[in-house]
């Protein structure tokens, strides 16, 4: 009797053993990365046996707005699979947790230090950084030798990029490239020639100093030179990428997977194709999409999340994800494995290693503010107006600054 006493008590202590289940959301990692997230998974409850963590996938146009009912009806995931705009905008809302406080400083460090800023909200932390694409430079060797450059040395600055494109147009009668002006990517160059959008609080709108406007008119005056399309505006991206796989176009800023979509939509093309880092501005910094972790503010789990996303994004598990796609990881030493330096016949090999070494210059730039919409639309109108001679490049940014700031 006192045998099966004993046995009693000791299955009523295991049942009663406490069991934490956190609640893991991504973004469109559904189907094609499903065994490595459920490997994720595994791994972390092998090792954390008091822990059980339910994964869901939300497609990308959902995510906002789902998380914002979840917290609103106090159902939150406890970790989420953000990028940095949709991170900004639920931060300040105050929904999020600071990361500053949940992360000790020594696993901190193990990231870039310009991709941890990224996640910053007025001097906090709300997204710890995962991954990233960094995009580089590709160009056309057979359209650079008839223009006379030398395409063992691609230009390496901005400033050089735009002389390389004048020159590609002038001998070719093609043009040299299709620089990032549609919808709001004027916002990035500004940002990547050390040219504040916002001002430090954040609160004003501060795009119209004499620099800004020097900045935007060198780019009129190219249009009005013809020196890129007057599609550029419209097509943005989406007409370089045609124009580039088509031998139409000298030169494309792109992130590396893009170059096996040249590979199949034009072999010739990428035949000719080389690839060099990407035409830094002034400011020594590179404009790169990245996506973080967050964990909301009213997660009742918060120092086990903050565990497990630490989880998510270690050396070793963001080595494994990029083996799988084109991406590359958030942390140094994940970045420093010989896998990102491996030799291969095409240039997506050489782009591999120039994107992993652009990292630690890498910090999405993305510019979020109240009224976002009207604001951005705001900005492209000023813009537009500008390249189509309605303004002159002082009046179209000073107008879209007073707009602004009426406005924050």
């Amino acid at each position: 009797m006192a045998a099966i006493a004993i046995v009693l008590v000791a299955a009523a202590s295991g049942a009663a053993a406490p069991q934490t289940t956190l609640e893991f959301w991504t973004i469109s990692l559904q189907p094609f990365f499903t065994d490595y997230v459920n490997g994720l998974v595994a791994g972390y409850q092998r090792a954390n046996p008091g822990v059980q963590i339910k994964w869901v996938d939300v497609q990308f146009q959902a995510v906002e707005q789902k998380l914002l009912a979840a917290v609103a009806g106090g159902v939150p995931p406890d970790v989420v699979n953000l990028n940095v705009e949709f991170m900004t905008r639920i931060a300040e809302r105050g929904a999020l947790a600071d990361m500053d406080a949940l992360v000790p400083a020594a696993d901190r460090t193990s990231y870039f230090e310009g991709l941890w800023s990224s996640g910053r909200y007025r001097g906090r932390t709300y997204g710890i950084p995962w991954y990233i694409a960094p995009p580089v430079l590709i160009y056309n060797g057979e359209l650079f030798k008839k223009a006379g450059l030398n395409v063992l040395v691609p230009p390496a600055t901005e400033d050089a990029m735009i002389e390389a494109a004048k020159r590609v147009k002038d001998r070719t009668h093609v043009y040299g490239f299709m620089p990032p002006l549609d919808g709001t990517r004027l916002m990035y160059l500004f940002l990547e020639n050390g040219l504040p959008v916002l001002s430090e609080n954040g609160r004003l709108a501060v795009f119209n100093s004499p620099a800004h406007v020097a900045r935007l008119q060198t780019y009129v005056d190219l249009l009005r030179k013809d020196y890129f399309p007057d599609d550029t505006l419209r097509r943005g991206f989406t007409g370089a990428v045609e124009r580039y796989s088509a031998g139409q176009l000298g030169m494309l800023v792109v992130g590396p997977q893009f170059l096996l979509r040249i590979k199949e939509s034009n072999p010739e093309v990428y035949a000719k194709t080389f690839v060099a880092p990407y035409p830094m501005g002034k400011g020594r910094v590179i404009h790169a999409p990245l996506m973080t972790l967050a964990m909301p503010k009213a997660s009742r789990h918060q120092q086990e999340a903050a565990k497990f996303a630490l989880y998510v994004t270690n050396d070793e598990n963001q080595l494994a994800f990029s083996k799988l796609t084109v991406i590359f990881p958030s942390t140094k030493k994940a970045a420093a494995d010989p896998y990102f330096r491996q030799t291969g016949a095409g240039p997506e090999w050489q782009a591999r290693t120039i994107a992993v070494g652009e990292l630690k210059y890498g910090r999405d730039l993305t510019v979020v503010v109240p009224n976002q919409g009207e604001l951005f639309k705001i900005f492209r109108e000023a813009v537009e107006s500008a390249f189509f001679g309605k303004m002159s490049a002082k009046e179209a940014l000073d107008w879209a600054v007073r707009e602004w700031n009426a406005r924050l």
